[in-house]
């Protein structure tokens, strides 16, 4: 009887399975690219526009992820390729974990068709909110909520004590006149950052203002993003305020105008920079 080699044929099983392997993984990767719905989200304003996000992981690296995003106008298919330019970015893009413990602050770059794309590396598995605050064309703002799972799904449980109106953040505190608001009318805080229980001296603007601050609503997700303005700021409101100097002097001691429309629990992120360094402190505001 006439033997047949071993060897060769094993060499075709291994190639085969080897090519399968490939595939599946191929497929497995392409199966997580993400599509998920643009939910509106600006509180107190209606869409005059739809956005876009497609998320695609990179290949080895489980956390990171391509961000893409676009807009178009009510019945045109066509990405819009114009935005303006504010507090020196074409696109503020906001991304919370599903329990509020994370928070970035991120810009992704615009490209000639009209996309708006950064490749980020989230801290930790889970489920995130993506915000995208941006003005495009001759429109207000437009901001859309994205949820993205990245490696797996984690529940939105956000429990939010009180805080105070008082928190340490590195070398600073930073003071809050309230944490109570009356929701729909105009409110305000003062705020206050001190550095070894004196007025802080070394403060600089972040984007072109004092701070920035991002309220979200705990139940509903909706999004308010407003700026403080020093004292000097606040004494001709009747035009648009230009952007600081990026290594200018900030003032210590702020006024926030903003009006949370809704009552309920929000979380409070107030950005702001000392000496070459970028701070967030955290507040739980209570809109009565």
């Amino acid at each position: 009887m006439k033997s047949f080699p071993v060897l060769p044929r094993l060499g075709c099983r291994l190639a085969g399975a080897l090519f399968a392997a490939t595939l599946v993984v191929g497929a497995n990767v392409q199966a997580q690219v993400q599509t998920p719905q643009a939910v509106w989200a600006f509180q107190g304003q209606k869409p005059q526009a739809d956005g876009h996000l497609t998320v695609t992981p990179v290949p080895g690296k489980p956390l990171t992820e391509k961000l893409d995003f676009w807009m178009t106008l009510p019945g045109k298919p066509a990405p819009v390729k114009s935005y303006q330019t504010e507090m020196t970015k074409k696109l503020h893009m906001i991304i919370v974990s599903n329990d509020f413990k994370t928070f970035l602050h991120l810009h992704p770059v615009l490209g000639p068709t009209g996309h708006l794309v950064l490749t980020q590396t989230f801290p930790a598995k889970g489920t995130y909110q993506v915000y995208t605050d941006a003005l495009p064309g001759s429109l207000n703002h437009q901001v859309y909520r994205f949820e993205v799972d990245i490696d797996g799904k984690t529940p939105g449980v956000r429990n939010l004590p009180s805080s105070g109106m008082g928190t340490q953040v590195g070398p600073y505190e930073v003071d809050l006149s309230t944490t109570r608001l009356r929701a729909g009318q105009a409110s305000m805080i003062d705020i206050v950052i001190q550095k070894d229980g004196k007025p802080a001296t070394d403060l600089h603007p972040y984007l072109g203002a004092p701070a920035h601050a991002v309220f979200l609503d705990a139940n509903d997700l909706s999004y308010v993003h407003a700026h403080p303005m020093g004292m000097d700021q606040m004494m001709d409101m009747s035009k648009p305020m230009p952007d600081m100097p990026e290594n200018g002097p900030s003032p210590n001691d702020m006024m926030l105008h903003l009006a949370l429309q809704k009552p309920g629990t929000y979380k409070l992120w107030l950005q702001f920079r000392g000496g070459k360094d970028l701070y967030v402190a955290e507040f739980t505001i209570t809109a009565i």
